[in-house]
């Protein structure tokens, strides 16, 4: 059983700070909520001040109070902070659906798990024959448009050498004119490499640090978006992710 951690008390606490960061931690680790009442108990507070702090974990969106139960529970910023995947969903949400009302397309957020592009999650096209919700779904990094716009941040040898060990037979000038392409372009158009009569369109989101950490795509069966609408297309999809990684920077 692991041991607690000893920690020093500073030399000058702040009581209210103190308080509210207990209080955090319990809303957090207590899957079941906390009370206003277990909270006043916990704290040795009133009830009334209780309340306050709760009611200011919530305003910040590290609480969020159950109206049936009237208990508090984990707010979106805990989840935010404990899964950094959670915020770019977040951010990327409103960015997708504004992408899907101008094309009426499928739009997605993805990331690398090793050479294969992790959908995030999608925001589907209103069209009877559409790409559907991808999210969970992976795919060849070295194949995909959304795999191509993640793995343009890399060195092309470190890339060849990880996709090489995934498919034998691996097109490595192929790849290399890819990731030069959406160097010089800032996007990917593919068509139909992974699935058949499915075209995409994806850029890379660079993170806080610099590197890139996800991307944002658009798939649609191949066709329906012309080639005169590319250029456009490309453009709003750049701007969407030049927005997330503005969001993921602050």
């Amino acid at each position: 059983m692991a041991e607690a951690v000893q920690r020093e008390q500073p030399a000058y606490p702040i009581g209210s700070v103190d308080k509210a960061l207990r209080l955090l931690l319990m809303v957090a680790e207590k899957p079941g909520g906390v009370r206003i009442g277990d909270a006043a108990a916990a704290l040795s507070v009133a009830p009334s001040t209780a309340h306050r702090l709760l009611q200011m974990l919530s305003l910040h969106g590290f609480a969020r109070q159950d109206p049936a139960t009237k208990a508090y529970h984990a707010g979106e910023t805990i989840s935010r902070l404990a899964d950094p995947r959670e915020r770019a969903r977040q951010a990327a949400l409103p960015l997708l659906r504004e992408l899907v009302d101008e094309f009426q397309e499928t739009a997605h957020l993805g990331t690398l798990d090793g050479m294969q592009a992790l959908t995030l999650f999608s925001v589907e096209s209103p069209h009877m024959l559409r790409v559907g919700d991808r999210s969970g779904h992976t795919q060849p990094a070295h194949l995909s448009g959304m795999g191509r716009a993640l793995l343009s941040g890399q060195e092309l040898a470190d890339v060849a050498a990880a996709a090489r060990a995934e498919d034998p037979a691996l097109d490595e000038r192929a790849l290399a004119s890819h990731l030069r392409d959406i160097a010089e372009r800032g996007y990917i158009l593919q068509h139909g490499e992974v699935e058949s009569g499915v075209s995409a369109l994806a850029a890379p989101v660079r993170g806080a640090t610099g590197s890139v950490e996800y991307a944002i795509g658009v798939t649609f069966p191949t066709g329906r978006i012309a080639d005169a609408d590319v250029p456009h297309l490309a453009d709003a999809v750049k701007h969407a992710a030049a927005q997330l990684e503005e969001e993921l920077r602050r």
